[in-house]
């Protein structure tokens, strides 16, 4: 199939403008007048990255990244109106109507007319990467298949708010500690660069020795003032050139290890990781979703490349026979928690309830250690700041203590 523009009226003589898929022209044709619009002019889309199936958003309802809370909202949206037995096409196009200015509503809207003309919901999402990931299709597609499509809606709806949360929780726990330490490091570069000189030039009068510390601030001064700019250039650079390292597969999966090795902070990082598997577990298993199926699409939300890799070696063994269970601890970087859960799960043939208590058990862990590590952080960034400020201070005032005491 083939992307084409059109520009058209519709029965009130408002011009209309998009792009529809059609196996030609005459066919775009026909599914314009099928929408009582009548087509002015047609020819073949040259708009980059318009795929098979995929119709683009029209302008007027915005244009760019979709937001997660929009997604959000809509999912609960689409949920609430299928589950009251309102036809897809009419919820879609309901749902789209919330959305001012925003490019949901082009999303939506196309959606619906890919429904419209047949496609499956799954299907349609699926023609708009930009704001379905191939998790959130594949677990509609299985609602469809189950027969319990508002339920999935539902789950989804819950769960993105849940990532949402942990989200906002990861920047709450970053951000104070970062900027306390910017405004940290921008004290000393001031006292450094600005108040030590002016000192240093009455300690050349005092001709005498000075004191050892504060030989080292003055040459810790002299230094950023030569060479400052050079060192703030290197640290960009590095910061870059770590961006563009972690691109490179060897040098992601060493770091992504690392970071699962730091006393602490690795901790969190595993548990993060492992909730929202278990989270995306819990949600494609209870949709009738095979187990199989279901890790080899949860593996993608974890977003470590040891944990991935370390999955798709548990998705050979599950393939192979052995157990869930068995084949998540075999890994051994998921834990504890979450494979005693799974096999109370292969027990009592309920998995997807225990994924799911697993994730709330492990973003409570989660909650209640980055409330404690950002309890014990704060003051011990203020007590470094107010220590550097001492030592300065300090650097300072000894040689004009020395010189008091020669005096007497």
């Amino acid at each position: 199939m083939d992307a084409f523009d059109y520009n058209a009226i519709d029965a009130g003589g408002v011009k209309r403008s998009g792009t529809l898929m059609a196996a030609s022209a005459r066919e775009a044709r026909d599914v314009l007048r099928g929408r009582a619009l009548t087509p002015l002019d047609l020819s073949r889309s040259r708009k980059k990255g318009v795929k098979a199936g995929e119709i683009s958003a029209s302008n007027k309802f915005g244009s760019g990244k979709i937001k997660h809370k929009e997604l959000t909202r809509a999912t609960r949206q689409l949920a609430i109106l299928i589950d009251a037995a309102t036809p897809i096409e009419d919820a879609l196009r309901v749902t789209a109507l919330q959305f001012e200015k925003s490019a949901m509503k082009g999303v939506l809207l196309s959606i619906r007319s890919q429904v419209t003309e047949g496609a499956t919901l799954s299907q349609a999402m699926r023609s708009q990467p930009q704001a379905f990931s191939d998790l959130y299709t594949a677990m509609v597609a299985s609602g469809e298949t189950s027969g319990q499509l508002p339920a999935v809606l539902l789950r989804l709806a819950d769960d993105l708010e849940a990532a949402q949360a942990i989200r906002r929780k990861i920047a709450g726990a970053t951000a104070y500690p970062m900027v306390l330490s910017a405004v940290a490091l921008i004290v000393i570069v001031v006292l450094m660069i600005f108040v030590v000189p002016k000192v240093v030039e009455q300690f050349e009068t005092f001709g005498q020795d000075l004191p050892p510390l504060t030989r080292a601030t003055i040459w810790l001064s002299e230094f950023l003032q030569a060479y400052g700019l050079f060192l703030f250039i290197a640290i960009i650079a590095l910061f870059v050139g770590a961006r563009f390292a972690l691109k490179n597969p060897f040098t992601r999966r060493r770091w992504d290890g690392f970071k699962l090795r730091v006393p602490m902070t690795g901790r969190l990082h595993r548990d993060v990781n492992a909730a929202r598997f278990s989270r995306t577990m819990a949600g494609l298993v209870s949709a009738g979703t095979p187990a199989l199926a279901a890790m080899e699409t949860a593996q993608h939300t974890l977003r470590n490349v040891v944990m991935r890799d370390a999955m798709t070696g548990a998705v050979e063994r599950v393939r192979s026979g052995a157990p869930m269970s068995a084949a998540l601890k075999e890994t051994g970087v998921f834990p504890p928690l979450v494979t005693q859960m799974v096999m109370g799960g292969e027990a009592s043939g309920d998995m997807g309830k225990m994924f799911a208590k697993s994730a709330d058990y492990l973003e409570d862990e989660f909650n209640a250690q980055t409330t404690v590590f950002l309890t014990l952080l704060e003051p011990a960034i203020i007590i470094l700041l107010a220590g550097v400020v001492l030592l300065v201070v300090a650097a300072i005032f000894l040689p004009i203590l020395q010189l008091n005491t020669l005096a007497y």
